[in-house]
C-alpha cells in the first residue's frame, strides 16, 4: 500500500516538474528587438531600464545567439552598441565569438 502511494507521488512530482519547465521555456521572438533598433545605432542615447526596448529584451537574453541566424536581427546585434544597450537594460549580451551561430559576419538569406 505504502509502495503504491510512493510511486504515485513520484509520478505526480515528475509531471509537475515537467509542466513547470515547459512553462519556463524561453520564447524567442526577434520582433521584440524592434524598439531597440534606434539605440543600437551609434550616437543616440541609451534606453532607460523601464523603456519598451529594455522590457522586451529582458526576457530575450538567452535568444541573442539564435538571432544571429536572422540577417535582420544580426545586423543590429553585431554593432558595438549592443553591449551598451544590454548594460543599460540590465541584460547580459553574449560575446559573439561564443555563439556557434555566428560565422564572423551576418549571412544573407539564400534566394
Amino acid at each position: 500500500m505504502y509502495h503504491a502511494f510512493g510511486v504515485v507521488m513520484v509520478v505526480a512530482a515528475t509531471i509537475l516538474v515537467e509542466e513547470v519547465l515547459l512553462g519556463l521555456a524561453l520564447e524567442c521572438d526577434s520582433s521584440k528587438l524592434e524598439p531597440c533598433v534606434p539605440f543600437f545605432e551609434d550616437g543616440g542615447p541609451l534606453p532607460s531600464p523601464d523603456s519598451p526596448c529594455c522590457e522586451n529584451i529582458q526576457g530575450q537574453h538567452g535568444c541573442f545567439c539564435g538571432y544571429l541566424k536572422d540577417p535582420k536581427s544580426c545586423k543590429y546585434l553585431v554593432t558595438p552598441r549592443v553591449k551598451d544597450v544590454g548594460t543599460a537594460c540590465g541584460v547580459e549580451t553574449p560575446d559573439l565569438s561564443s555563439c556557434s551561430e555566428y560565422q564572423g559576419t551576418c549571412t544573407q538569406p539564400s534566394v
